[in-house]
């Protein structure tokens, strides 16, 4: 493992100590969610319906050099979350999610490990009435 390597993993591993403790989740960019999700439909069809171990390198490469990687794996968990319990329904065309959502999981308010689900549908219906 690089120096470099080593250095995104610590600071990704302090960055989650501290989301369990319930710190704030900054926003991050929709596109980096979006190639994330993406990823793992690709990995779950390449490998029978599974997603597998998403890598910090293969997250890294799916993302835009400047996004905050620790921030955008924790948004995606979220959303992986959503999407599997089927809350994505009204959003979703097969594996491909309406560019809205990946908008408002993006950047809603996240304290900590956990997004609220009730805050993020309802956000996600607002947007679909304007």
């Amino acid at each position: 493992m690089s120096d470099q390597q080593a250095e995104l993993l610590k600071s990704f591993r302090a960055f989650i100590r501290a989301a369990e403790e319930s710190a704030p989740i900054p926003p991050v960019d929709e596109h980096d969610l979006k190639a994330l999700h993406e990823l793992c439909v690709e990995r779950a069809k390449r490998y029978c319906g599974k997603d597998g171990v998403i890598s910090l390198d293969m997250t890294a490469r799916a993302c835009s050099p400047a996004a905050n990687l620790p921030a955008v794996w924790l948004r995606h968990t979220q959303l992986r979350s959503f999407y599997r319990q089927g809350l994505l329904a009204n959003w979703q065309h097969g594996t491909v999610l309406d560019d809205v959502v990946f908008r408002v999981a993006s950047a809603i308010p996240m304290i900590g490990t956990h997004l609220d689900s009730v805050a993020f549908l309802e956000r996600l219906r607002d947007l679909a009435t304007v």
